[in-house]
């Protein structure tokens, strides 16, 4: 009977401590884009593309996530050229190259994206979003982080341990 009550306090203190040890995930989000997006990061990334071609590159190939076009598995890189194509990747790190008119992309974790916008007729390129961030005008050229910084072979501390 005793027990109950120590479990519940050790997990209350220790639930919080370990949400709190968790990076928070950015967010992207491209809508009805025109020209070219390159995106490089480590997350979920959704999207859709009218007319134009993606290459997908799975920079973790030997993880479980791989990318999806058009709901079909693919390997660890993928390309593919035409009209109303759909593309996922669940997880992991990756590359994404998307060249043409009409994509949205949504993407949740971290990285960063170079946008380059091809205004059609009326002058339109789409607009992009980082967070909460209100959408603006994907211009002619711009790199674009979201999430926290993406550190890749950052030194580890060995502050505190023993030889």
């Amino acid at each position: 009977m005793r027990l109950l009550p120590l479990l519940l306090a050790v997990l209350a203190i220790a639930v919080p401590a370990a949400l709190a040890a968790t990076e928070p995930a950015g967010s992207l989000s491209i809508e009805d884009g025109r020209g070219t997006v390159v995106l490089k990061g480590k997350g979920i990334v959704i999207g859709r593309l009218d007319r134009g071609d993606v290459q997908i590159v799975d920079l973790s190939p030997l993880d479980q996530w791989s990318p999806r076009i058009n709901g079909v598995p693919r390997g660890r890189t993928v390309g593919t050229r035409g009209k109303d194509i759909n593309f996922y990747v669940p997880g992991g790190r990756y590359k994404i190259t998307v060249r043409g008119d009409g994509f949205s992309i949504s993407a949740r974790g971290q990285g960063s994206a170079v946008l380059n916008g091809k205004p059609d007729a009326t002058g339109a390129t789409g607009t992009y979003a980082v967070g909460d961030d209100p959408p603006a005008t994907i211009p002619a050229a711009v790199a674009v982080p979201f999430g926290p910084p993406l550190v890749i072979g950052a030194p580890v501390s060995t502050k505190g341990l023993v030889p």
